[in-house]
């Protein structure tokens, strides 16, 4: 969902509309608000998408000028996690970053600190643990990412000068359907760029690690990857970071999510793009836009119990193609109330639209809504 500033006011909680003689009190999220000495707050969740002020997922705040006309944050900002603690302190110069840019630990430690000049990173970005001993150095430039020095968690230097061995866990960014929540990259570095094989592996809630694929680089250059899990190669660019990319980059793109798990979470996403691909190669004859709507039992466990449409396409074949994709996801997220996780039926709707020219289906707008829960 985009949010547009400049005909979006959400300055209030909620507006009444009047209904067959009744006020009707609609909430409206509130994204941002004014703050003093001409200062706008700004609340996002931890991935930096606008939340509800009163959102659960809410998790930062920023403080700072804002141009509403040009839609660019001016001049210096921070921001701050729910506890009231900084998390980030930086800078804005006619719509661009420009100069430093400081990252802070929940416990005030300093994270990673950069300098910026028109939007670019100058020198190196160097990050630190908790403790604040060094982390990584690392630099960008149009060759892309550089490797610099790197000390592992029991302070080694593994990269010094940018040759060594690196290994680096880092924050899944989504959804995904294997539940994993961080992948480790890990792999030689020779004059600052990866080299050789380098090795992925999926870490999981309670720490395990399992091998998921491997991408192969010469002299920095990509070559080819696998992926185990899916079973798939690809040689197009690689599929997963070097290093950690901090997403505070996206609070500059305003965009906002509903204050639900199926949102926070990434899965309206994460589904959106399974009925793409789903689709993709299959087309035999291009469909008219249309509107999509399943009805889905969900246990509290998450197990779909059944699946059922209530306005597919027309074709029998690709609606049983359709079926089949939604059958194909074996885990919802449950509904929640009165402190448990309960039994009930989700309601799920979306907008297709043809892509005719790769011949591709779009699907748009997915939204999640639970009959009983939330």
């Amino acid at each position: 969902m985009k949010v547009h500033l400049l005909i979006a006011i959400w300055l209030v909680a909620a507006s009444t509309v009047f209904a067959d003689g009744l006020d009707t009190v609609i909430y409206e999220p509130v994204y941002y608000e004014a703050a003093p000495n001409g200062m706008t707050r700004f609340f996002y969740d931890d991935n930096y998408y606008l939340a509800d002020k009163n959102c659960q997922f809410k998790a930062i705040e920023r403080v700072g000028r804002y141009d509403f006309q040009l839609q660019t944050f001016v001049g210096e900002f921070t921001d701050f996690n729910n506890q009231g603690t900084t998390i980030l302190r930086g800078n804005y110069r006619d719509g661009r970053k420009e100069g430093e840019f400081k990252a802070y630990h929940p416990n005030g430690q300093l994270k990673w600190e950069v300098s910026y000049l028109q939007n670019i990173p100058q020198e190196k970005w160097k990050f630190y643990y908790p403790d604040g001993k060094p982390l990584l150095e690392a630099a960008y430039d149009v060759q892309g990412m550089w490797i610099y020095n790197f000390w592992d968690n029991r302070g080694r230097q593994r990269v010094t000068n940018g040759n060594g061995r690196y290994e680096f866990a880092i924050r899944t960014d989504d959804y995904n359907e294997f539940g994993y929540v961080r992948y480790n990259r890990k792999g030689r570095v020779v004059a600052g760029r990866p080299h050789g094989d380098w090795i992925i592996e999926y870490i999981f809630d309670n720490n395990k690690k399992v091998g998921a694929g491997h991408e192969h680089y010469r002299n920095g250059q990509f070559i080819s990857g696998y992926e185990a899990f899916k079973d798939e190669t690809f040689d197009k660019e690689p599929r997963y970071q070097l290093v950690p990319f901090d997403v505070f980059r996206r609070a500059e793109s305003m965009i906002g999510k509903s204050c639900t798990i199926d949102e926070y979470t990434g899965f309206t996403n994460y589904l959106r793009k399974h009925l793409e691909e789903w689709f993709e190669g299959e087309m035999d004859e291009v469909l008219e836009p249309q509107k999509i709507e399943f009805v889905i039992s969900v246990s509290k466990t998450g197990e779909p119990q059944k699946i059922e449409p209530i306005s597919t396409f027309p074709n029998k074949i690709q609606a049983s193609s359709l079926l089949n994709a939604f059958r194909w996801v074996g885990f919802w997220f449950p509904s929640y109330a009165d402190g448990e996780y309960i039994d009930d039926i989700l309601i799920v709707t979306m907008e297709v639209f043809p892509n005719i020219a790769e011949r591709k289906l779009r699907f748009f707008d997915v939204n999640i809504q639970r009959t009983k829960g939330f």
